[in-house]
Order: structure tokens, then sequence, then C-alpha cells
């Protein structure tokens, strides 16, 4: 397990939460906690430059057709793996008598599913922190329940968190799936802290309830739309989430 040595730091947490009235953190997991978009974006080129040399095309065309498609199906089928297939049938049609190639390569891209994430630098100090601060955690995250056990599994992170509510695959977070974490725990929106990398999916919802948020902007830009919240608190890193306490108000 992960030790820390300097335990009036959890002490401090403790009572700085506390005095702000909140009784609850709510956490996002993918690119919040866990380094996600890495393994996509890692995935995605391999697969570009495997069908580019296939096809004959430079990868960088590849990509910047496979970038928006994706988008653009995300927004449709939210995360559910499947997407997957549609992206591929479609990038196809634009790159016509090469359709075989594009689409046999399918298995490149579901790589995604199978590989170990990375904490985020940080995270796992600031779960500890909160743990030995005796501080309440909820997870609340938008993804395929088998890759969800799959990630938390391999990490280790079951332990750190009251209550785990997975989103449906086929939609976008709202409101209503933080809520449920809420409700689970009977903390009340107001006494519940939101940290996350979407604005529309995280932030948005966290402050629509009353909830004080943190947010982390994402890599993806589908996740940066919008406009931030006046009293939220924007970090680049999840390590500095402590140092944002002091912030909140």
């Amino acid at each position: 397990m992960f030790k820390l040595e300097n335990d009036p730091v959890c002490d401090a947490v403790g009572e700085k939460l506390k005095r702000l009235g909140v009784d609850g953190v709510f956490f996002d997991l993918d690119d919040t906690l866990i380094y996600t978009s890495e393994i996509f974006i890692q995935c995605m080129q391999e697969y570009a430059e495997e069908v580019a040399e296939k096809i004959g095309v430079g990868e960088d065309r590849i990509m910047g057709a496979l970038q928006p498609i994706n988008d653009e199906e995300h927004k449709k089928m939210g995360v559910n793996p499947k997407r997957w297939a549609v992206v591929v049938e479609k990038l196809a049609k634009e790159f016509e008598g090469s359709e075989s190639e594009i689409v046999e390569n399918l298995d490149m891209l579901m790589r995604i599913y199978s590989i170990v994430p990375r904490m985020r630098e940080g995270a796992k100090v600031a779960l500890e922190v909160l743990k030995k601060a005796k501080v309440k955690m909820v997870l609340v995250t938008h993804a395929n329940v088998e890759w969800t056990n799959f990630k938390l599994d391999s990490l280790g992170l079951w332990n750190y968190f009251e209550t785990v509510v997975i989103v449906d695959e086929n939609g976008h977070k709202k409101s209503i799936d933080w809520k449920r974490g809420m409700d689970a725990m009977e903390i009340a929106p107001e006494r519940c802290l939101v940290v996350g990398d979407s604005l529309s999916g995280d932030i948005k919802p966290g402050d629509e309830l009353g909830s004080r948020t943190i947010y982390m902007p994402s890599p993806w830009a589908v996740y940066r739309e919008g406009e931030v919240p006046e009293r939220t608190v924007v970090i680049n890193e999840i390590g500095e989430f402590l140092a944002a306490l002091d912030k909140l108000r």
C-alpha cells in the first residue's frame, strides 16, 4: 500500500474540507485519475501507420480523417467500444479501393480496452490523503462496465471508493448521474466536491447541482467545449488537487 510520511497533511486536508462544508469528493476516472487518452492516441496512431503503409498514403491523412469521424461517432454512441466498427466503416468510404485494409485492422483499435492505463501523476497521493483523512470518495465514470472493472482491478482502486457509479456507455454523463452517487451516500449536492476533466459531463453537471467543482481540462477538444463555471477551480494536473482546495469558496 502507498504510504504517506506526513500524516499531518491528511489531518489538515480533512479540516479544510470540513470548514468548506464538503462531506464527499466525487471523482471522474478517465483522464482525471488515470491516463486514458494516451492509450487511445497510441492505438489510433499505430492503426493509422499500419493502414497508411498498406494503402500507400501518408499516416497524417489517415489520422486526419480518423479523428473527426471518431469525435462525431462519440457524440452519437457515447463511449461504447462498438463505435469503432462504425468509425472504420465510415473511414473506408473516404479511401475508395482500400476498404478491406481499413476495416480488417479494426482489432488494432480494440486493443485500447486491453491495455492497463497509468495512474496520473499525483492521483494516488490525493486518494491516499483523502482516505487517511476519512473523507468519503465516490467514482462516477462514463464507460463500458467490463472495461471499468478491468481498469479498477488492474490498478487496485476499488478500496478507495465508497460507491462506484458506471454511467451508460451509450449516453453521456449528466447531473442525474452524479446525483445517483450523492443520493447513494446520502450527501446533499451542496456538500459535495466534483472533480473531472469534462466540462459537459463533469463540471457543469456538478455546478448545476450546487456542488463545488475542480476542473482539469481534457486532452480531447470535445470535452473542453463551453464556458467554465465562475466558481470552478481550474488545475493543469491532478497533482495540484490538494493545493486547489485552498482556492475553493
